[in-house]
């Protein structure tokens, strides 16, 4: 990749300082010593800004020149107005005054004059403002009385463009870059650490990305993040100080569809005959409301078609970053408080995505308390906003704009009579593992069995049908192939789980019988090992799974 270097600042800076020295006894602590007040003038004033498109970056009120001296900190000036000032502490006459810009970053320590030696800024998190990091020293050593200095303020970073293949308003994150340096006041200057992690690009555009980059070689095949997309880079060239790349590097992206890409007939069980679906990629998850408890819900789809929140083991949540919710095999979310509506969860009361709000999320308890205020009425909650999909279309992360919305229990019996080749009598689903986990697989309309040729239909236990990534059959072959899994992801009675891993729920949006009590029924699809019913009905407080369709145009 051809590289062009060139300076990040448009013009180089000449700082003339004026000192004065203050009333040591009025204004310094004590444990300090003498203060020497000194100003910087800056000609270009404006603010910390950096310009992608030219390199160049002024600076705004707050910003801070960190002075460094025989060996140590000696005090901070600030940004006002045009001009850097503060006070420095007993400069030494045998060295410079050392210059450290590190664009508004926080240092790792609290800096004590004549006693700091060095400190640390880590560079990771761009997504605000590009961090410059810049050094310079006076281009004398500090003289008792003198007024007047200069130094040209250089970049110890480079500036380096991005650009997705696919314009994008998603978080962009590269791997295995250097993202903390050390500002070493014993050895001045501004010297990266091996250590490498994650870097969050600047947005400039949804076309253009950016990020300060510190010194490192050539890194070959880096990790890139983009939710949605699978993507990658062929490299990150290598980057010295100063450096400028406004061509950009590459980043490669293939869109991650939110849903299966397969058809299945529910409009009735003949295939082609009827309303058909897609189905979303995993179980509907809630992820909370942040800590006050008011902020909008966040709602998501699992990561992976076989993925619920509790592994086998009846104790691990399996999002990370998100709340535990349960010790052994009791829920400890079961009081309606702020908490729990904070708390992350994949098992749901019937009708209970929100009720049309955007604050809460009702979590039921088998005594139905409240039970009247959750949802509209007696009717079926279908195309209504306590239909998860209808509710939760534009909060889902990475929704891709779908009408997502919940199957009527009709439309589930209609999904599981489907038979193989129109009319015969194999249904079109099976017990069966999947990457160690028990559930039905759904297979879609133009199954014809030459992916997997011995598939068991319907089956009687859960061993009939096993995959895994390295097994003859792959899942993968099967999902690529349309297959759908619905893992047996428990039931929740109250506050406690049942039958964990290996029974599984998943809501209608149908009721079986009228009443806002929530021991009033809906129809939900149960299935145990050699148990299966497609129009099964639970009082409407039982915590099920929800999986998520949308209407494929005709």
């Amino acid at each position: 990749m051809k590289r062009t270097i060139t300076l990040l600042i448009a013009t180089a800076l000449m700082f003339g300082m004026s000192q004065c020295k203050k009333n040591v006894e009025t204004i310094t602590p004590s444990n300090l010593g003498e203060a020497v007040h000194i100003t910087v003038n800056v000609d270009d004033g404006g603010k910390h800004i950096v310009y992608p498109g030219t390199g160049a970056y002024v600076f705004e009120n707050g910003d801070k020149l960190y002075v460094g001296n025989d060996g140590h900190y000696i005090g901070t000036l600030e940004y006002n107005s045009g001009a850097f000032s503060g006070d420095i502490y007993n400069p030494s006459t045998e060295d410079y005054l050392h210059f450290y810009f590190v664009g508004g970053l926080t240092p790792s320590a609290t800096l004590v004059a004549g006693t700091t030696t060095d400190f640390t800024v880590n560079i990771a998190n761009q997504s605000s403002k590009l961090p410059v990091l810049s050094y310079a020293h006076s281009t004398q050593k500090y003289v008792d009385g003198t007024t007047t200095y200069g130094c040209t303020l250089l970049n110890k970073c480079g500036l380096v463009k991005f650009v997705p293949a696919t314009p994008t308003t998603e978080t962009v994150m590269i791997g295995g870059m250097k993202t903390t340096a050390i500002i070493d006041f014993t050895t001045p200057g501004i010297t990266p650490t091996e250590a490498t992690g994650n870097v969050i690009l600047y947005s400039e555009s949804n076309a253009a990305k950016w990020a300060i980059l510190l010194p490192q070689e050539e890194v070959n095949s880096p990790s890139v993040t983009i939710v949605g997309y699978n993507s990658t880079i062929n490299n990150v060239p290598a980057i010295i100080e100063n450096y400028y790349n406004k061509d950009g590097v590459s980043i490669n992206m293939t869109k991650v569809n939110p849903y299966i890409d397969a058809v299945f007939t529910v409009g009735s069980s003949t295939i082609g005959s009827g309303t058909t679906v897609k189905y979303s990629k995993g179980n509907l998850q809630y992820l909370g409301t942040g800590t006050s408890g008011t902020m909008t819900p966040k709602w998501r789809f699992a990561d992976n078609q076989w993925d619920y929140m509790l592994e086998n083991n009846h104790g691990n949540v399996i999002i990370e970053g998100y709340s535990a919710y349960n010790t052994g095999s009791k829920y400890t979310v079961g009081n309606e408080t702020t908490a729990d509506k904070q708390a992350a969860r994949d098992l749901f009361g019937w009708g209970s995505s929100g009720g049309g709000t955007t604050t809460t999320y009702p979590y039921s308890t088998m005594n139905g308390s409240g039970w009247e205020s959750y949802y509209g009425g007696t009717s079926d909650i279908a195309g209504t906003d306590y239909d998860w999909g209808v509710f939760n279309r534009t909060t889902i992360e990475n929704n891709d704009g779908k009408s997502w919305r919940t199957l009527t229990s009709t439309e589930w019996n209609n999904l599981f009579n489907r038979t193989k080749n129109n009319g015969g009598s194999e249904k079109l689903y099976g017990f069966a593992t999947v990457m160690g986990v028990k559930g039905i697989v759904v297979l879609p309309d133009n199954w014809n069995g030459s992916v997997d040729n011995s598939f068991t239909y319907a089956g009687t236990n859960y061993t009939a049908n096993q995959y895994t990534a390295t097994s003859d059959v792959t899942w993968g072959m099967m999902e690529a192939a349309g297959a759908v899994f619905l893992p047996a992801a428990s039931l929740r009675n109250g506050d406690y789980l049942v039958d964990v891993g290996s029974a599984g729920g998943y809501w209608s949006s149908s009721i079986y019988s009228d009443g806002k009590a929530a021991t009033d029924d809906a129809c939900y699809v149960y299935f145990y090992s050699g148990v299966f019913n497609a129009t099964s009905k639970s009082n409407r407080a039982i915590g099920c799974s929800v999986r998520l369709v949308f209407t494929v145009e005709q």
